[in-house]
């Protein structure tokens, strides 16, 4: 490859870029994307409406236990062969109350579990979304970072392949190490279009975590560097308590529990009173009055069959034993979850931290590798091998950072801090 290539590889490269930039872009802070999240991401509002869906059920049940009231005004014309036609006018008030049905006080409570569990479901999609949010906008701020690491890399790259052809050219160095040089040179530039596409597919990603649709003209603006964060056991236990997936849990129990006892009320009495005011007569306001007072007990025996009792009650009592080893379950893949990715956190943390000495000195054994290598106090395969320690240690870097972010987006969704947050 001759060096009239490598030089035309330059320009091809920032065009690449030229219609990102050409675009009206729209740069995002945490907090904005956050923000416009909350109002636009699709599955928030799915799980907010499922909760005040939830909550509106449950001030229905209220209705149960309140006196069911309804008015009726009649007309009827009736005559025989032996009678003339007449008209007979009626109104009705009547009222009815149960005074005693568990059955319905089960039905309120149940829609009650069922709102608080939404509300914790809520909590758990918020939780989930903020999570993905936080995910996709780290990899933008990475992606957006490693356009600028490959560009640094391809400049390092065409400035070794200028020298080592200029040596060679003078009869200092082989025709193989020009080639090589040339060629590591045409590959950072393909890695630079590469990491310009993954900046596009990084943009939507983001456009989509949000809720928004358009073009990918987004830009993020935040801090890379490795992020802290802590778990003690007092916030471990407090999460086995408050986290949304735990609350779900128990609400989940709750209710196969309430399902039981509404099992066993089937075989429980219910005694209901009603009462009506009527009028009825020849005349539109009739003056001919009537009313009724009514007490009604009813005891169930049999209902459903001879076996429906007992067998839905034993069948209600094994889903409730279910239950109770699921919410247990679900503790215990919390707790090991949160310690296990703690452990990962930090890990993750450690490393990123490690490779920045890491990196500056690699920076600084690479310049000083060059300048040793032009005044021949080193061979090219030793500059070389400097070159790439320092190409990976910045690549590296960045993997690092993403980790630990990726990690600690993980616990905090595992802890249930919401988009809110």
């Amino acid at each position: 490859m001759t060096m009239n290539k490598i030089f035309f590889l330059l320009p091809l490269v920032f065009l690449l870029g030229g219609p990102l930039r050409a675009q009206q872009e729209l740069s995002l802070s945490w907090e904005d994307a956050r923000k416009l999240a909350q109002q636009n991401n699709p599955s928030i509002k799915a799980a907010r409406a499922a909760m005040e869906t939830a909550g509106y059920n449950y001030l229905a049940g209220l209705n149960s236990y309140m006196p069911q009231v309804s008015l009726s005004h009649s007309l009827s014309r009736s005559g025989g062969d032996n009678s003339s036609p007449s008209n007979r006018w009626g109104a009705t008030a009547s009222a009815s109350e149960d005074l005693l049905n568990l059955k319905n006080v089960s039905s309120v409570r149940s829609s009650r579990i069922a709102r608080e569990k939404a509300e914790a479901d809520y909590l758990a999609a918020s939780a989930a979304a903020r999570q993905a949010l936080g995910s996709a906008f780290a990899d933008l701020l990475f992606a957006q970072k490693r356009i600028e690491v490959q560009k640094k890399i391809y400049d390092i790259r065409v400035e070794n392949a200028k020298l080592i052809r200029l040596k060679y050219e003078s009869g200092m160095e082989s025709k193989g190490n020009a080639l090589y040089t040339e060629a590591l040179a045409e590959n950072a530039a393909v890695s630079v279009k590469k990491a310009e596409r993954q900046l596009l597919i990084s943009r939507r990603g983001l456009l989509e975590a949000i809720g928004l649709e358009g073009p990918p003209s987004v830009i993020a603006s935040g801090d890379m560097s490795v992020p802290a964060f802590s778990l003690d056991e007092a916030r471990l236990a407090r999460a086995l308590e408050l986290s949304p997936r735990i609350i779900s849990a128990r609400k989940t129990l709750e209710s196969a529990k309430e399902r039981t006892n509404s099992a066993r009320y089937g075989a429980y009495p219910t005694l209901r009173a009603s009462q009506s005011l009527g009028w009825s007569g020849a005349s539109e306001f009739p003056a001919d009055k009537s009313w009724s007072l009514g007490l009604s007990l009813s005891v169930p025996v049999f209902s459903g069959g001879p076996t429906y009792y007992f067998n839905n009650l034993s069948a209600s009592k094994k889903a409730f034993s279910a239950a109770q080893e699921d919410f247990r379950a679900a503790k215990l893949s919390l707790a090991s979850a949160l310690r296990s990715g703690y452990d990962d956190f930090l890990s993750a943390a450690e490393t990123a931290q490690a490779n920045t000495s890491l990196l500056k000195a690699n920076e600084q054994r690479f310049r000083e590798a060059q300048i040793k290598y032009m005044a021949g106090k080193i061979s090219f395969i030793d500059l070389e091998n400097v070159e790439q320690n320092f190409v990976d240690s910045d690549l590296n870097q960045l993997e690092y950072s993403r980790t630990a972010h990726a990690r600690k987006l993980a616990l905090e969704q595992l802890l249930g801090v919401g988009i809110a947050e």
